[in-house]
């Protein structure tokens, strides 16, 4: 499966905490489901595409890793976060299935819309 490393940062504009965002650095399994970039923008700061600004961000840094490519995964019900993929360039590989055992089914989480992004 391999392991991988996270980077976790606070999304701060003027002193304001606005969200937080990480990067998963490596490759495994796990990974391809659950995806090389986290995000999470509080309620009042949605809409203005902090996300998707964070991802072009968190690239530069996985360039820094030596890293050729990543994935960020949503849920398909996810319409703000298939946005965002598509505002940072990511080409939607496939709607998959999670495999049966993956953690992500413990809350209730069956599928997952798959994002490339070529670095």
């Amino acid at each position: 499966m391999g392991t991988f490393f996270r980077k976790r940062r606070n999304l701060i504009e003027y002193g304001t905490k606005m969200g937080v965002c990480d990067l998963r650095i490596g490759y495994n399994d796990n990974l391809y489901f659950g995806g090389h970039i986290g995000y999470r923008i509080f309620p009042e700061y949605r809409g203005n595409h902090y996300a998707g600004k964070a991802c072009l961000l968190l690239f530069q840094l996985a360039r820094k890793h030596n890293m050729e490519y990543l994935y960020i995964t949503c849920n398909p019900d996810n319409y703000a976060s298939k946005k965002t993929c598509e505002y940072a360039g990511g080409k939607l590989l496939e709607i998959a299935e999670l495999p049966e055992g993956n953690y992500m089914r413990d809350d209730c989480e069956f599928e997952k819309c798959i994002y490339k992004f070529t670095l």
